[in-house]
């Protein structure tokens, strides 16, 4: 009897899959929630230093302005994300162009730059050139909030589009096909039948557009620097890079009280926007024949999907690939042992991470979405979110503090790295299936079993088939997410040099070149890698 016959006929057991389903949930508990929540515990154990951070109103005042920035940056972003997304989710699903899978794959190459050369990217497109920048950009007189927003769109506009663009592809368009037939315009087809379903394609969107912009650091911190504001304007996590640098005596105190309120803060948030995302019910009574004629014809549809791919094209992919301007300039002496290592390094850690994300996300993503009305399928809802909206900085500080008895060097430093990684990659991959699974009628492997299937058989020829796109935007989404962090890796420990590590320092000591030339060949790296998974994954799609 093969191997997967044997775990097929012992899925039928109920303890055996009880145990499958604890085991995951320990593991996520215990690996995942508690060392990036570790730093809360501080609260207690140093109130001291956070009593004195508490009653010094100078401090306070800045951690209120740092969070204010954080939390209105990120609702902006994802309120532009959701505006701009649907249509283009709606264009890479539903039409068929010249270009298009490349469109699609350098729709996601933003996600695995280091962020620290978004930073510059972004700063020398739209902004004035820094001292020791020699390309020139747009020249733009560019208010550091404004240059944030700029800045995150680019970070979290692909993750909006992927995660509603997964729900898209499950939704059969025979639904609309029906309702024209009956009269109805395409745009009244779609307001009145796909947009309700796409509901839990916008929750997924919009937490982890908003977690990922109040969490970002690294670019956020160069861009500041370029710009001459790092010391003037702060985000929550860039205020706790700030304090990082200085005394520890002096900064503990102040980046425990803002770590708890952007966690708490995040939460109690997100918490309303799921409710109310859920419960509000979209405005799919009324029709106005006229007006969705009119916007279904002629130039109207033409137009949106114009200014949808020149606002990718614009906002998203050219200040990220501005980086390429590099390549006019003299190239100069690269270390390309350095390079090959830390890449190397880099591509382990990602792909370790999202092997663990998948084996270990898929059960809770599975009780998440078919139990979403209990109290622990709520619960573990809940307790996925939590390391998306830690700052990275802060996530990584809470797992050095956590794993800090275990030491550093060597192969230690590389698996707290993992470990670090994995915490902020987990939730991008059972948010994406969790979403997917939620739009699937649990009939279909009910049906199945009874035919005879076990329920092994039943979810890997059933439902796997179903939502394997959002499985796969899920892992391209963790991989190229843990390919582009600097901030947690280099809070957890100074050892391991990944690519964006090295990048960083390559930045921080002025040698901005070396710095983009090395980005390059990682950004054509990554689009080579992420091409090819797309190639063999639409070619198993066809074979299927």
């Amino acid at each position: 009897m093969s191997l997967f016959k044997k775990i097929n006929a012992i899925s039928d057991n109920d303890k055996v899959r009880k145990a499958w389903f604890g085991l995951a949930v320990a593991v996520f508990v215990c690996l995942i929630i508690v060392p990036s929540i570790f730093v809360v515990t501080k609260l207690l154990t140093e109130w001291g230093v956070v009593s004195d951070t508490l009653g010094n109103s100078e401090i306070m005042s800045l951690i209120y302005g740092a969070v204010g920035n954080s939390f209105s940056i990120a609702f902006i972003v994802t309120i532009i994300d959701i505006i701009v997304g649907i249509p283009m989710a709606w264009i890479f699903v539903r039409k068929n162009f010249k270009g298009k899978k490349y469109l699609d794959t350098l729709m996601d190459m933003p996600l695995a730059f280091p962020t620290a050369v978004l930073g510059i990217s972004v700063v020398i497109f739209w902004g004035v050139p820094a001292d020791g920048v020699t390309i020139p950009g747009l020249g733009l007189v560019v208010s550091p909030y404004m240059m944030m927003i700029m800045l995150h769109i680019i970070f979290t506009y692909p993750y909006m589009v992927r995660s509603l663009s997964a729900i898209l592809e499950q939704i059969e368009p025979n639904y609309e096909t029906a309702a024209m037939t009956l009269g109805a315009s395409r745009f009244t087809a779609v307001r009145t039948i796909t947009l309700p379903l796409f509901r839990a394609g916008l929750v997924t969107g919009f937490i982890l557009c908003f977690a990922r912009s109040l969490s970002e650091t690294g670019g956020t911190y160069i861009a500041l620097t370029l710009m001459g504001d790092e010391t003037t304007f702060f985000t929550g996590p860039t205020f706790i890079a700030f304090m990082k640098e200085m005394d520890p005596s002096v900064a503990l105190g102040p980046m425990i009280v803002i770590s708890v309120i952007m966690i708490v803060l995040a939460l109690i948030l997100l918490l309303l926007v799921k409710r109310i995302m859920i419960r509000i019910k979209l405005p799919v009574t009324k029709v106005w024949p006229s007006i969705g004629r009119k916007l279904s014809n002629g130039i109207a549809p033409k137009l949106k999907d114009i200014v949808s791919i020149g606002f990718l094209m614009l906002v998203v992919l050219l200040p990220a690939f501005y980086i390429f301007a590099y390549l006019t300039q003299p190239i100069l002496n690269v270390d390309y042992g350095q390079l090959l290592s830390s890449t190397g390094m880099s591509f382990l850690v990602a792909g370790v991470a999202v092997v663990f994300d998948i084996i270990f996300g898929i059960p809770v993503a599975l009780y998440i979405a078919r139990h979403r009305h209990t109290k622990m399928g709520q619960l573990l809802d809940n307790l996925v979110n939590i390391p998306l909206i830690i700052p990275t900085t802060a996530l990584g500080f809470s797992l050095a503090l956590f794993w800090g008895s275990l030491g550093t060097g060597g192969i230690i430093s590389v698996i707290l790295v993992i470990l670090g990684h994995t915490s902020f990659t987990y939730p991008l991959v059972v948010r994406n299936i969790t979403g997917a699974v939620e739009e699937v009628d649990p009939s279909y492997e009910e049906v199945a079993m009874t035919l005879g299937a076990k329920p092994l058989q039943a979810f890997s020829k059933v439902l796997m088939p179903i939502i394997k796109s959002s499985i796969i935007a899920g892992a391209i989404l963790a991989f190229t997410r843990s390919l582009g962090e600097t901030g947690a890796t280099i809070a957890i420990t100074s050892d391991v040099n990944t690519v964006p590590v090295y990048i960083t320092e390559l930045i921080s000591s002025g040698s901005y070149s070396e710095a983009a030339i090395c980005s390059i060949i990682l950004i054509l790296i990554c689009f080579v890698f992420m091409f090819a998974v797309r190639a063999v994954t639409h070619r198993g799609d066809k074979s299927a």
